[in-house]
């Protein structure tokens, strides 16, 4: 419901002396209806069903809020999108041609970078912008007369330059009318984009067109005059004489047009780009579940979208999503396999992991049971046709392999066990074990380096009696003894270095630890300890 909406309806019974009441309804309404927009919505988002895609464990309620929208920074995302309207396939034709004629400028660019012109003072300079655009004519006139002669070896009449040009002209002025083109009505006289030859010549006729979008409007109605009255493109000395007439400065106003043919490049990349972020929504449903979460699977095949626009060639005859469809499944693609997992594995081990999880499951459901690592080895390309061939034979006849073949497929094997090793994901210790979330998993997994509670026990019982019998030496012979069999810091220690420590020698430190250890071999003290020297 929409304020236009209530407000029809109010006046059909709204009092002249009460200005207030439908101001007032309005804001009750705000407050009560979650159904209240203040505009209509858009006629192709309401017929999209990307938020019930999104949403498919929705409890039963038709409408959300506008706070809830908020809050969820996907249904905001996917309630803008699909605001943008979608393209038909002359549109996406004409932005691409835009796009392609600010690449062309680059190329005519380098083309005369590589002349290798000199200045007045010696030194190699850039081409001008007026030089750009008389070599883009040039460019536009030699492709057009081989158009001509291709047009004539194929048989058919060549298109109407003069048509072009109108198109071209209405196309920078406004490329979102809704006109038929030229361009492809003419093209549909054949299968474009099957014919090989026919697409070879519709992108001879396109190097046309886009050199057309390089010129300046004034020089388009006149090369569209001349070619009304003499049905011909004039040479390059009457196209520089139309740049130089009537301008006080040709060389600026031809850099203003080719800044133009880059803004209007710059703006047709955005809008192909932007009427085609729901196919990257679409395309992203089909990876949920596989460790990356929704709005960085719209990302990353966002990414994609971006390098289909750059690199797509609207001469093949194709549209536009059927070509970024891919470019968008490999950057989803790699980006699972990159990111998903804890321990990255590199992006072609995982096609091979995802090759063999296939083989696996189409023997499982052909042997009935869970196949061998060998079966799966004969299955895979580890082998050669010429071995797997003889291997299969050699085991239908009964026979035995020769050593040659069983070290191979032995290797074969192995090799299949250790993919299926890396494919293992790996499980976190801090994983909730049971229903009450009360335990973990690392509580149920023995650590092997810590002694047992009997070992713990007796270690420090050990300690105890350690620590009693030393009690009866004195303080130096006590403390020799403990740096001399690393009772403190578990580190030995030599006798230079005890002796370093006291400052004595190490004959003395030796005389005092032999003194030291017949004191506690004595019977009475050594009984106790002669108990853990059994264990």
């Amino acid at each position: 419901m929409t304020n236009e909406d209530i407000r029809d309806a109010i006046n059909a019974f709204e009092s002249d002396d009460d200005d207030d009441l439908g101001d007032a309804l309005l804001d009750k309404l705000k407050q009560v209806s979650q159904d209240y927009v203040d505009e209509p919505m858009d006629e192709d988002f309401a017929d999209e069903d990307l938020d019930d895609d999104y949403d498919e464990d929705d409890d039963g309620e038709d409408e959300i809020s506008i706070v809830a929208i908020a809050d969820d920074p996907v249904r905001m995302y996917l309630k803008e999108i699909g605001q943008v309207p979608l393209l038909d396939t002359n549109r996406e034709m004409w932005l691409s041609a835009q796009i392609a004629s600010e690449r062309l400028v680059q190329d005519l660019i380098d083309e005369l970078a590589s002349l290798d012109r000199l200045g007045p003072d010696g030194e190699h300079t850039l081409p001008s912008a007026l030089d750009t655009l008389r070599h883009a004519y040039q460019y536009l006139r030699n492709n057009w007369q081989e158009t001509e002669a291709k047009a004539a070896e194929l048989g058919v009449d060549p298109p109407n330059l003069r048509d072009f040009i109108d198109e071209t002209m209405q196309i920078n002025e406004n490329w979102d009318e809704d006109t038929t083109s030229s361009i492809r009505t003419y093209f549909r006289q054949r299968e474009w984009g099957r014919d090989e030859e026919w697409t070879e010549y519709a992108g001879q006729v396109f190097n046309v067109i886009h050199a057309l979008f390089l010129l300046p409007v004034a020089q388009q109605l006149q090369l569209r005059g001349h070619l009304r009255k003499n049905g011909e493109v004039p040479g390059l000395e009457t196209f520089t004489a139309w740049l130089e007439e009537d301008e006080d400065d040709p060389e600026e106003e031809a850099r203003y047009t080719l800044e133009q043919v880059e803004l209007r490049a710059e703006m047709a990349a955005e809008n192909l780009t932007r009427a085609n972020l729901r196919l990257v929504v679409s395309v992203a449903k089909r990876y949920m579940g596989r460790g990356i979460s929704f709005l960085d699977l719209i990302q990353e095949g966002n990414i994609g979208l971006l390098r289909a626009v750059a690199k797509f060639d609207h001469t093949k005859g194709f549209k536009f999503s059927t070509y970024a469809t891919w470019w968008i499944r490999q950057a989803i693609s790699r980006a699972i396999a990159d990111q998903a997992r804890t321990i990255r594995i590199p992006v072609h081990m995982v096609e091979t992991i995802n090759r063999l999880m296939r083989t696996q499951r189409e023997l499982l459901q052909k042997l009935g049971a869970e196949p061998s690592a060998e079966q799966i080895a004969l299955e895979m390309d580890f082998l050669s046709d010429e071995e797997r061939d003889a291997i299969k034979m050699l085991r239908d006849k009964g026979m035995h392999l020769d050593p040659s073949l069983q070290r191979k497929l032995r290797r074969a094997a192995q090799k299949v066990r250790k993919i299926m090793r890396i494919s293992q994901e790996p499980m976190s210790l801090d994983m909730p074990i049971g229903q009450e979330d009360s335990s973990q998993l690392g509580d149920f997994i023995p650590d092997e380096n810590l002694p047992g509670p009997v070992d713990a026990a007796s270690k420090q019982l050990l300690k105890e009696q350690i620590r009693n019998a030393l009690d009866v030496l004195s303080d130096r012979e006590r403390e020799v003894l403990q740096m001399r069999f690393g009772l403190v810091d578990g580190q030995d220690h030599t006798l230079e270095e005890v002796g370093k420590h006291f400052g004595v020698t190490r004959e003395r430190i030796r005389q005092i630890e032999a003194k030291a250890l017949r004191k506690l071999r004595h019977p009475t003290r050594s009984r106790q300890l002669r108990d853990y020297l059994e264990m």
